[in-house]
């Protein structure tokens, strides 16, 4: 049996005498909002399925899972509710023994184990609505609106092993100005919804969930954003989830540890269940330590960059012990699969300089700039022995890649992966800036790449030695761009789009 399995199974059977009778007693008849499943790891570094049911009600008990013929249900427990007046629903999870998939009991619904093997991975990203860019986030027919139903029903039907999200779930809940007692104010968005040159944090900030505020995170707009368009995509494979500028603890951060974050109390799983700390503490702040999942096939280094500046130096010493840390999980990966990075903000990355003419981040030319300084600081001061064969981000509301010269070069330390950004899966359009194929210095080496304003998605296949190919494809499923990392193009990278097919 593989580990993995044998793990969960023996977690599962551990879970009846840690559970109190909420927990134990059997639900078929509760209200079923959500099911899903996350990968976490443990805490002797393995991977764990965790399914996750969301029920109708603060003060629900939970169903349980079925895990097959002839073996016994699976409990679930309740997780910590930080606002059950703004939370009205319980968060239950398990352990899933086996590769699943388990059944819900009372209901239709079934949620995925770690798969056998990482063959075709989903990844989508900056996904949420903007009302008052996007038509009232309403259904579209044409799904150009908001395209988010579509995008995951068509992923859905891709019969993906994985899912990565790479962050920023939920935008109608998070307005950058919000008002605390009547008084108009800024959210803390880490530099984002403040002047481009202006990233310091001075002393406890002032955010969504400050006392006093008009727009405290809240279920219905995580359940409009995100669980019922995506309910498809969510039942069809276990996710990977990263954390995005729009659940730092001063935005959607409340609705994250509660619902997606893969910390749990549940039994051997690595990290404890987690919740932002109030506004006004003296360390208001939270960041989720580096992780790696590890599937046949695939290790994914995940990582928390919610908190990154895109520019300036913000909270630079806490990214170099991040990056630190994901140094140690990249060298001891397993051998002989391939090793991506996840993370929400790109460590490298195109973009124009702000209209104020002031740089952006690093120069790329006179028009344009890169991002993010504060990742690619921490990066040179540890990069990973072992070099990354992908690095995948989303944040910028396009679709961009960029290869780099000298990628390929398995004994050069400072070698970079190529980074995809897919932060195109929802959120209403940014420009397509550079708007042409572009050959640009990027933190000191050359950048080749593209971008595209276009909605979609990506299917990445994992290959032999690090190798990977891929398909950005759009709604309707139809292919906007395809890559292969053996077979790069002299003018666009290893993605070409598909007008140069």
């Amino acid at each position: 049996m593989h580990p993995f399995p044998l793990l969960a199974l023996l977690l599962a059977l551990a879970m009846p005498s840690l559970l109190d009778a909420k927990d134990m007693a059997p639900r078929d008849d509760a209200k079923i909002l959500a099911a899903f499943s996350i990968l976490a790891p443990t805490s002797t570094g393995q991977t764990v399925a965790i399914g996750r049911v969301v029920v109708d009600g603060a003060d629900s008990g939970c169903p349980r899972l079925g895990a097959g013929p002839g073996a016994a249900d699976i409990p679930m427990h309740a997780r910590d509710n930080p606002d059950p007046r703004h939370f009205p629903v319980t968060v239950c999870e398990a352990v899933i023994a086996g590769r699943g998939p388990a059944v819900v009991r009372g209901s239709a619904l079934r949620i995925h184990g770690v798969p056998a093997k990482a063959e075709r991975v989903v990844v989508i990203g900056d996904s949420g609505c903007e009302p008052t860019a996007q038509h009232g986030c309403q259904r579209s027919p044409d799904a150009r609106a908001w395209p988010l139903h579509a995008i995951a029903r068509r992923a859905a039907m891709s019969a993906p092993d994985l899912v990565l999200h790479m962050g920023d779930y939920n935008y109608r809940g998070t307005p950058g100005k919000i008002r605390i007692d009547g008084r108009p104010v800024r959210v803390y968005d880490a530099g984002d919804n403040v002047d481009s040159t202006d990233c310091q944090l001075a002393g406890p900030y002032v955010g969504q969930n400050s006392p006093g505020s008009d727009a405290p995170d809240r279920w219905e707009n995580w359940r409009a954003d995100l669980f019922e368009p995506a309910a498809d995509l969510l039942g069809a494979a276990p996710w990977v989830v990263a954390r995005g500028n729009h659940e730092l603890c001063s935005r959607a951060g409340p609705g994250w540890f509660y619902l997606l974050d893969p910390g749990s109390a549940l039994p051997g799983v690595g990290t404890g269940e987690r919740h932002c700390p109030p506004a006004t503490a003296a360390e208001p702040l939270l960041f989720d330590e580096p992780y790696r999942i590890d599937i046949p096939r695939l290790s994914l280094v995940v990582l928390d960059s919610a908190n990154a500046c895109d520019q300036g130096d913000l909270h630079q010493a806490h990214f170099d012990r991040q990056f630190a840390t994901m140094q140690s999980l990249a060298n001891a990966a397993p051998s002989g699969q391939a090793l991506w990075l996840q993370s929400h903000r790109p460590l490298w990355a195109v973009r124009a300089r702000d209209g104020g003419g002031t740089p952006t981040g690093r120069e790329a030319s006179d028009r344009y700039a890169s991002i993010d300084q504060t990742l690619q600081t921490a990066w040179r001061r540890h990069p990973p022995s072992r070099p990354l064969d992908l690095v995948l981000s989303g944040h910028m509301h396009r679709f961009q890649v960029i290869s780099f010269a000298g990628a390929t070069d398995k004994g050069d330390r400072a070698a970079r992966p190529t980074q995809l950004v897919v932060g195109n899966s929802g959120v209403d359009l940014a420009r397509n800036v550079p708007e042409h194929a572009f050959s640009l210095p990027v933190d000191g080496a050359t950048g080749t790449g593209f971008g595209l304003s276009a909605f979609g998605y990506m299917v990445l296949r994992p290959g032999p030695d690090g190798a990977w190919s891929g398909r950005l494809v759009d709604p309707a499923g139809r292919l906007l761009a395809r890559c292969d990392s053996r077979h790069p193009a002299r003018r666009t990278g290893i993605c070409r789009p598909a007008d140069r097919l």
